[in-house]
């Protein structure tokens, strides 16, 4: 593996929580929604998807500011 994963998802949750910073400025109330789909429309998500997501999260301290959006048939309905 040519990276660090632990650095990249370091990267992500900054960007995150920057996001999450700048709606809190602005008095923005509607909620951050993730969809974890990594292989979408050619496969179909699967459970673990969901929870590296949620475990993602959970490891940032960011699951009061983000939440997960399933859509189960996405990839059924893109044929």
């Amino acid at each position: 593996l040519n990276t660090d994963i632990k650095q990249e998802c370091d990267h992500m949750a900054a960007m995150y929580k920057m996001a999450v910073k700048y709606k809190k400025e602005k008095g923005y109330s509607a909620q951050f929604l993730l969809e974890p789909k990594p292989r979408e429309p050619s496969k179909h998500q699967y459970d673990y998807d969901a929870q590296t997501t949620m475990a993602f999260l959970h490891e940032y301290g960011l699951t009061e500011d983000f939440k997960l959006n399933i859509e189960p048939y996405h990839t059924t309905l893109a044929g």
